[in-house]
């Protein structure tokens, strides 16, 4: 329905040349919405399942830390042929270590401390390698760590009857965080691609990237000027930015890209 009356907000093809647009700009201005409609809607579907999915899995995970804690506060002393003590307290440091309050968290001061990077907001740009170093190695770290409890409570021969009710949280607690960290690298990794090749397409606002990524300030003049010659220039008769039919009347500037 929202697609439908977006259609018919859409401006036709007369309508635009008669704005001025010539009738390759009015085809490329067409072209141009359909993409966007469809992209809009493709990507509100998806974040509406993504928030749906987040929304659910939230309270399992509070239910499943609680329930940890829980149970390492009644059964931390008893005799079990794993650690699983040792890896409840890992995998508190990590919650407490990326857990944000305000904007805040020892995560974030580690990258602006010692990787020297603060995060522009509100842009698409790629941080250094550096950080994406960083990032990966805590991301791995956190996904094995969770494995290899998952892995203690598959081998141990005894906690299960000494402590049941922290055998079963790590096992259940570990379980969730591995599936959880799948879930949410794919995303994330799939929205990075869908973005980056809106943005190549112009689809997005080239702004997002933020302006020290714009070319400088007189780039364009430094570019050679080249005259116009239909047989030299073959089937590329038009600007693909303006779109605007070469002629011997304006200057032509060619890239050096």
């Amino acid at each position: 329905m929202q697609l439908q009356q977006q259609r018919n907000q859409r401006p036709s093809r007369a309508e635009l040349t008669a704005m001025g647009l010539t009738p390759a700009q009015a085809d490329h201005e067409l072209v141009r919405q359909s993409e966007l409609e469809v992209i809009e809607t493709s990507i509100t579907r998806w974040v509406m399942l993504f928030g749906c999915i987040i929304c659910a899995l939230l309270p399992v995970s509070l239910v499943l830390f609680f329930y940890l804690i829980y149970s390492y506060v009644l059964e931390q002393r008893q005799d079990c042929d794993v650690p699983l003590v040792l890896w409840f307290w890992v995998a508190m440091f990590n919650i407490f270590y990326h857990i944000n309050l305000g904007g805040r968290s020892i995560h974030r001061q580690v990258i602006r401390s010692v990787c020297r990077y603060q995060a522009p907001e509100q842009s698409l740009e790629v941080p250094p390698a550096r950080v994406r170093l960083y990032h990966w190695l805590t991301t791995i770290f956190v996904f094995s760590w969770h494995c290899v409890g998952l892995h203690w409570a598959r081998i141990s021969q005894t906690c299960h009857r000494t402590a049941p009710n922290l055998y079963t949280s790590t096992y259940l607690f570990a379980s969730f965080n591995v599936i959880f960290t799948i879930f949410t690298v794919i995303s994330t990794y799939g929205l990075q691609h869908m973005l980056a090749s809106l943005l190549r397409r112009g689809l997005l606002p080239s702004s997002i990237l933020g302006s020290d990524r714009a070319a400088p300030e007189g780039t364009l003049e430094l570019q050679s000027s080249v005259i116009f010659d239909p047989e030299e220039f073959g089937d590329a008769l038009q600007c693909p930015t303006c779109l605007e039919d070469f002629s011997k009347e304006h200057q032509i500037r060619k890239t050096i890209c």
